[in-house]
Order: structure tokens, then C-alpha cells, then sequence
């Protein structure tokens, strides 16, 4: 079944606590002060049971008064139809054109205006009220909505606002889906015997009773003990409906309004936000670079910084994009919709869309940068989807992707599956990459290889750690393998150890070299024992060349002939044949050799897993390295 949210909108106190009473019989005035002042400070909730297409809809009566706009700002979230309210006494007051601003800013599209009063005036006047405010909303998104007259106190006009609630209804959206829930959070109470419970619009999917969940940004884990919709149990919820949640193992003060319940792991959360940012064309204000804002998302309230990219000073009407550096952690997604107030006075200045959250920093006036928040605010996703890419330095991990793209996995392995066949990314590993990026890497790094062979003939090649270093610093370690293995499995790069040659390179020796060789191989001939480097009379490179090739190993520190390991390890197995366990002692002598040569062989071969020490001795795990 189809739910959806309608809110109310308007200057205090003309008359929409007292319709939404003359439409649903209830009151939603819930506390004290509000019920003896007769004016809602607070956001008040109910529901309306729509006797044409039997759907229960969920109410949110926001506050008028200019000192409770954060209340309504609450509210807003989340509405799929508003009703602006306008007594006919007064007509288009200053409270009722800020919330109009708030309503076009944030996205809300279906909404009716509700002429409230029409008993306090005659019928010309009410005429010329209807004239006024039809003129006066159209160039809002409320200029093609009905204009219905009602009055509260004699029911005048409310039949034909609930015809025009069903009709209206037809143009929503069923948003249901088995997506996780994403409720922001807008109160928090105790209930004697009960516990904790938050209450919120919820925007998204579906929560469960005994589902486990998680809190933003406090991470906080808990389970859902029991749900309410409009009062009533049930073991289930949904997008677009009032919800009331019973937590367990959650005290009331860890939490507040601005927190978001959903699953772990599930949503993003961020001190800086990538955002494109409109002034109001009749704000009195203009927002230059610096500025100190008060920043509105969803039920959450907190300052930030505007850093201007383009420019110093965005002016009413004007628009750009900018970063946000936020005061505290929000949670939020790409394409929410968000308000910004000035400090002080605390009016209404702009609002705009998030179009990335926990982007990288960007320095202003450089139009990479700016073209980056370009194609993220584009229609096509494809182009949305390579910039935040990019973004990530060329290379994200698909779960980040997915959450920056705010899509659900499914669509977002399609949209990755495309980019892999237009030739734009390669997947691998969990991490997606540009394919241009790999390309570039790969040349970069196929230069610097011939660069190096040049220069140093008997080295093998560049160790990965030092390509890691020098061509992906700041990648993550796992990210930096994955990254070297595209660039080797496509190109003519190969990888030989823990070193990176160019397959073309072949290693030759000069003669004056293989000389040098047969010199070391005859001196370490004629004892069997290990030796130390510069004992041989020949260069380090040399030594580290012929240790690459076989010809010498390292053992601690020092060299032994290759031939003699693998002479040794023949001799070690046979004494395994005839013995459950050897010590030093035995090999020593059965090689003939030193007890500091005898030590080193057996730790290597301890290394390689093939013996493994107990105690003082050694067992066999295996014939060979």
C-alpha cells in the first residue's frame, strides 16, 4: 500500500493546528506551553485516514513563529505534500513566504494552498485575498496547486480539501521497497516501563521488529524491541510513514534530534560535503568565502563554513558550488537537500543539494575542481560515477562507490558492469579504477623502469616497495597490489620476486663480471662454510645480481653458494631418513662444516617451512624449499 507524509506550512497562527483538527478530529498540540500559548512551538503529528482511497496519511503540523523555524525545519524532511496555510485576515505574512522558500529549496513538489478563516472575513475581501496570493505565489513551485477556501470553525470547504488531498495523492510516488531504513531522528523520549523511544519520518526501506540496527553518527548498535506507526503496533515500517521506534540498551541522552537510525555500515558520515548553493534572489544577504552559516539536513541542525570555489562573494539569485566545512558530523546523502540560515540575525539565506558526501579537499579557483562538482551534479549518472572516481584518486572500493553514489548495490554493480564495457573502468578486487588512470600509471612507470635499466644494468629491477611509494603513495596498501597487478597483467611489465623489470630486459654479464663470478664460485668451493660479503673483492651490485640469479644465497646475513643449499638439503633430508629430530650438531657434521654455518642453514630452512624448531632440535615438515 502506498504511504506518504503531509506537513503544514505557514505564518503563526493562522489557523493550522485548527485545520488539520477539523480534517482528522485530533489535536496535535502535545505540549503544555503549546496548548496554553495556542500557538505550536514544536512539530505536532497525527494522521488522516483518506475516505476516498483508504490510505492512513501521515501528518506533521510544523510552527509558524519565526522563533521555532528550526522546529519546522525538522519537519520538512521527508514531506511528500505541504499545505500551505493562509488566513484570510491577513494573508501572505513574512513567516509565510520563508517557509515557502524552505518548501522550494528542499524539493517538496505536490502541495495545495488553504485559504483558513474565511468565516472572520466577507466575501470580497476573501476574493481579493485569493487575488493577492495567487499573484504573489507564481513564480513558486506552488503556482499551478489548487487554492481551496476553508474554515475550521464552521467546516466550510473541508470536504472539498479532503476530494483534493485523494486527487493529489494520484501524483506521489510509491517509494516502498525492501531497501534498509533510514529514519532521521527527529525527538527522543523516555517512556516509564517502556524505555527509549525515537520518533522520525522515515525516508527510506523498512524496519523490523528484533532487526538489529545502528545509530549515526554516535555508532551506536542496538534492536528494535517494538514499532508504532500513528500509533498502532506493528511489526513492520515503511518509507513515508510516521514511525515511533522502542530501542534496546539506549539511554535517551546518547542520542538527539539530527541523529539517523539505519543499518551498520550503511550510510555516510562527514565534517566537509561537496555541494551546489543558491542564495535567494530576495534574501538580504549575500554568503561570501568564509562564511559561518547555519547548516540544515533532514532533522539535523549544526554550523559550517562555506568555502566558495569560484569565486569570493555569491549574491541573492545567484548559484554555485562550494564545499561545506561542517562544525559537527552529519549524516547525509548525495542528492538530499539542505537550508542554510545566517548567524545572526537567523533568516533564511539559501539552501542547495548535496552532491557528495565526504569528498576530497579542494582548493579554490582551480578548474579541475570545479569541473569535478560539474559532472556530479549532471544528470548522467555515468558522468557522476567517473568524477567521484576521480575524486578518490582514480581508484575507490566498490561499498565506498556505492554509498557515495547513494544507489543500491544492484545498481551500482550495473552501472560499474557499462563503465567496465565502454572501457572507462576496470573492477577488480572490490576496487574500481579509471581506466585512463592505469593507462597513465602504466606509461609513467614503463618510463621510469627504462630510465632505470639504463642506469643499472645488473639490477634485476625496481622493488615493488619503492614503486609503491613513489607512484601510489597515500593508496591504500592492499589497493597499491591490486593497482601494480592491472599494470603488469597489461602491459609489458613484469613482476619477478618483489621486484618490477620490463619484460624486454635481460640481464647480461661483461666479461670482465663473469670473470668475477668464477672467482667467487671457486674461493667458496674449497670450504663449505658461509661468507661475508666483502669478503668476496667484488662490488655489492654485483653480489645482489648473482644472488638474484641463483648463483649465491643470503643466509643471515651472509652468502653460501647456491649449489651448496641444495647440496645441504639433500643431505638434511637423509638425515631425516634415518632420524625423527637433528640438532645442530648433526647436520655440522654431516655437511662438514662450521656450527655458525650449520646454524644459518637450519634457520633458513626453518624460514622456508621446511623444519621447524623444538627446542634445541628440529623436526621435518617438508622434503624440500
Amino acid at each position: 500500500m502506498k504511504h506518504f507524509i503531509i506537513g503544514t506550512a505557514g505564518h503563526i497562527d493562522h489557523g493550522k493546528t485548527s485545520l488539520i483538527r477539523a480534517l482528522t478530529g485530533r489535536n496535535t498540540d502535545r505540549l503544555e506551553e503549546e496548548t496554553r500559548r495556542g500557538i505550536t512551538i514544536d512539530l505536532g503529528f497525527t494522521y488522516y485516514d483518506d475516505p476516498n482511497t483508504g490510505i492512513r496519511v501521515g501528518i506533521i503540523d510544523v510552527p509558524g513563529h519565526e522563533k521555532f523555524v528550526t522546529n519546522m525545519l525538522s519537519g520538512v524532511h521527508g514531506m511528500d505534500m505541504v499545505l500551505l496555510v493562509i488566513a484570510a485576515d491577513e494573508g501572505i505574512m513574512p513567516q509565510t513566504i520563508e517557509h515557502i522558500n524552505i518548501l522550494d529549496l528542499l524539493g517538496v513538489k505536490e502541495g495545495i494552498v488553504v485559504i483558513t478563516k474565511s468565516d472572520m472575513v466577507d466575501k470580497d475581501w476573501l476574493e481579493l485575498v485569493v487575488d493577492d496570493v495567487k499573484d504573489q505565489l507564481s513564480e513558486s513551485f506552488l503556482k499551478d496547486s489548487p487554492v481551496v477556501v476553508v474554515s475550521s470553525k464552521t467546516n466550510e470547504g473541508i470536504d472539498e480539501l479532503k476530494e483534493m488531498i485523494s486527487k493529489k495523492s494520484e501524483l506521489i510516488e510509491d517509494i516502498t521497497s525492501d531497501s534498509p531504513g533510514i529514519i532521521p531522528i527527529d525527538r527522543v523520549f523516555v517512556l516509564k516501563g517502556i524505555g527509549t523511544v525515537i520518533t522520525g519520518t522515515q525516508i527510506e526501506g523498512t524496519f523490523e521488529v528484533n532487526q538489529d540496527v545502528f545509530i549515526y553518527p554516535e555508532n551506536i548498535e542496538s534492536k528494535i524491541r517494538s514499532i508504532q506507526v500513528h500509533g498502532e503496533d506493528t511489526d513492520k515500517s515503511y518509507s513515508s510513514q510516521r514511525v515511533a521506534i522502542n530501542l534496546n540498551n539506549v539511554k535517551k541522552d546518547d542520542i538527539s534530534r539530527g541523529s539517523v537510525i539505519s543499518i551498520k555500515d550503511h550510510l555516510l558520515v562527514s565534517r566537509l560535503i561537496d555541494v551546489k548553493l543558491k542564495v535567494l534572489k530576495d534574501s538580504l544577504f549575500t554568503v561570501k568565502n568564509k562564511s559561518r552559516v547555519r547548516f540544515h539536513v533532514a532533522s539535523k541542525e549544526t554550523f559550517a563554513r562555506v568555502n566558495l570555489l569560484d569565486r569570493d562573494e555569491l549574491k541573492p539569485g545567484e548559484e554555485c558550488f562550494c564545499q561545506l566545512q561542517l562544525e559537527e558530523e552529519i549524516v547525509a546523502r548525495r542528492e538530499d537537500k539542505f537550508i542554510i540560515r545566517f548567524f545572526s540575525p537567523v533568516i533564511t539565506i539559501g539552501g542547495g543539494e548535496i552532491l557528495e558526501v565526504k569528498p576530497k579537499r579542494k582548493r579554490r579557483f582551480r578548474e579541475e575542481g570545479i569541473k569535478l562538482l560539474e559532472d556530479k551534479a549532471g544528470e548522467d549518472l555515468s558522468k557522476t560515477a567517473l568524477a567521484i572516481i576521480k575524486e578518490h584518486g582514480n581508484e575507490i572500493e566498490f561499498d565506498m562507490f556505492t554509498k557515495s553514489l547513494n544507489v543500491n548495490n544492484e545498481d551500482s554493480i550495473k552501472l560499474v558492469e557499462e563503465l567496465e564495457d565502454n572501457g572507462l573502468v576496470v573492477f577488480v578486487n572490490n576496487i574500481i579504477v579509471a581506466k585512463n588512470y592505469i593507462v597513465q600509471k602504466t606509461s609513467d612507470i614503463i618510463e621510469y623502469l627504462e630510465k632505470f635499466h639504463d642506469s643499472n644494468p645488473l639490477n634485476v629491477g625496481v622493488s615493488i616497495e619503492e614503486i609503491r611509494t613513489r607512484f601510489f603513495k597515500g593508496i591504500d596498501t592492499k589497493n597499491q597490489d591490486t593497482l601494480i597487478q592491472l599494470i603488469i597483467n597489461d602491459s609489458e611489465i613484469e613482476r619477478v620476486g618483489n621486484v618490477i623489470k620490463l619484460t624486454k630486459f635481460v640481464r647480461e654479464y661483461t666479461e670482465a663480471q663473469n670473470k668475477q663470478i668464477e672467482s667467487i664460485k671457486e674461493l667458496m668451493s674449497k670450504e663449505y662454510r658461509t661468507y661475508k660479503k666483502d669478503e668476496l673483492g667484488v662490488g655489492m651490485d654485483l653480489i645482489a645480481a648473482i644472488i638474484f640469479d641463483k648463483i649465491l644465497v643470503e643466509l643471515d646475513g651472509e652468502v653460501l653458494l647456491y649449489s651448496d643449499l641444495l647440496k645441504a638439503q639433500d643431505d638434511l633430508v637423509k638425515l631425516f631418513n634415518s632420524n625423527e629430530k637433528i640438532d645442530v650438531k648433526m647436520l655440522r657434521d654431516a655437511l662438514d662444516t662450521n656450527r655458525k654455518t650449520a646454524v644459518a642453514l637450519l634457520e633458513y630452512f626453518d624460514s622456508k617451512k621446511v623444519t621447524k624448531r623444538v627446542g634445541d632440535e628440529r623436526i621435518l615438515i617438508k622434503k624440500g624449499v
